[in-house]
């Protein structure tokens, strides 16, 4: 029968009357992990000193926080923001209110939202009348929209004033519409962040244009329906979809005025995409 003795310092074997020993060190505190001289909080004490490891909790800590983070993201439609409804007013932080904060800078009002925590708005005033474009031609790029029903489900404001500026070739020059809407700014807010509105958003603010007037009285200001407004949404090589929101529908584009049309100057809005 063998028989085992265990010593604090190491073992000793006895089988069949001989004996021997074997030396185990005891592990240091910092060869497993334990680099910490202090303690901190929910840390792990090394079981041989007066050592901790921080790092897991601090690991778990910040996995934790992005969880957090990717959950409110979820949550609030991909970073939008659900408390914005058509009709409110967006300040410079990026948040909304039904009525007038004097607190904060009011830079537009909501005239559209999509349910998911995104919309857009729409700066407090025209920027000024612009021509379309200056080389006029179809853009590949863009969609073309045969009816104004087609065009009204448009809502591709930035994309589609992006892809106007490549096709325009200068995007420093700012004397076209989605050139002088992309080099428009204000306060909480950069220049190419603001784009021409497209043809949903303009049909957006004539299905809501009550709602809407009244976010834009709140600081002393409203659309008017005498002027032409020009969208971002592409019919054909000659117009683009347009409205002066008090026609039928919205929206309507220019016909009978040959290669002319997109060289007339119509009044700029820019919006903001949130």
């Amino acid at each position: 029968m063998k028989k085992i003795l265990l010593a604090s310092a190491g073992v000793m074997v006895m089988s069949a009357g001989m004996a021997y020993a074997a030396c185990i060190p005891t592990p240091s505190c910092s060869s497993l992990g334990y680099e910490s001289s202090s303690s901190c909080e929910g840390g792990i004490k090394c079981p041989f000193g007066n050592a901790w490891n921080c790092t897991l909790t601090d690991k778990i800590t910040e996995i934790t926080t992005e969880i957090t983070e990717i959950k409110k993201v979820i949550e609030e439609g991909g970073g939008g923001n659900k408390n914005c409804q058509i009709g409110y007013i967006y300040y410079s932080d990026k948040t909304c209110s039904v009525s007038y904060d004097a607190s904060k800078t009011p830079i537009g009002v909501v005239v559209y939202v999509d349910g998911q925590g995104h919309g857009q708005v729409m700066a407090l005033k025209s920027i000024g009348s612009y021509a379309w474009q200056n080389n006029q031609h179809d853009i590949d790029s863009l969609d073309n929209f045969e009816t104004a029903e087609e065009a009204s489900r448009d809502f591709a404001s930035c994309s589609n004033t992006k892809k106007i500026i490549a096709d325009h070739g200068s995007p420093n020059d700012i004397y076209y519409a989605a050139g002088g809407a992309a080099a428009y700014k204000t306060e909480g807010t950069n220049a190419g962040d603001w784009c021409l509105p497209a043809a949903g958003i303009i049909t957006s603010i004539y299905n809501n244009m009550e709602l809407i007037n009244t976010g834009y009285r709140l600081v002393s200001t409203e659309i008017g329906t005498n002027f032409h407004f020009w969208s971002s949404s592409e019919h054909d090589a000659d117009n683009v979809w347009y409205s002066s929101f008090d026609s039928s529908y919205g929206l309507i584009f220019r016909s009978g005025s040959g290669s002319r049309s997109k060289y007339y100057a119509n009044e700029v809005i820019p919006v903001l995409e949130f």
